[in-house]
């Protein structure tokens, strides 16, 4: 095994040069999550999330879509 000689400044250079790219590398985007128009108006609507109502809200919102979720239904006359 042959030795090499490197002053201490050059060793504690690589050093540095190594963990910055270790950094640069392990940086990922978090994914975004879901957040429709439904996902807002359910939430201002409910004081507790996440809970099994405001759950099955989102659910039944997005089946319906958000334009037409929580409008009552009108009878006609």
């Amino acid at each position: 095994m042959k030795t090499i000689a490197l002053t201490e400044s050059e060793l504690v250079e690589m050093i540095q040069q190594i963990v910055t790219e270790k950094k640069k590398k392990s940086k990922k985007k978090k994914k975004s999550k879901k957040r429709d128009a439904c996902y807002y108006k359910v939430k201002s609507r409910y004081d507790v999330w996440p809970s099994a109502y405001a759950s099955g809200a989102l659910v039944n919102c997005r089946k319906v879509g958000a334009k037409n979720w929580g409008n009552s239904k009108k009878k006609k006359s």
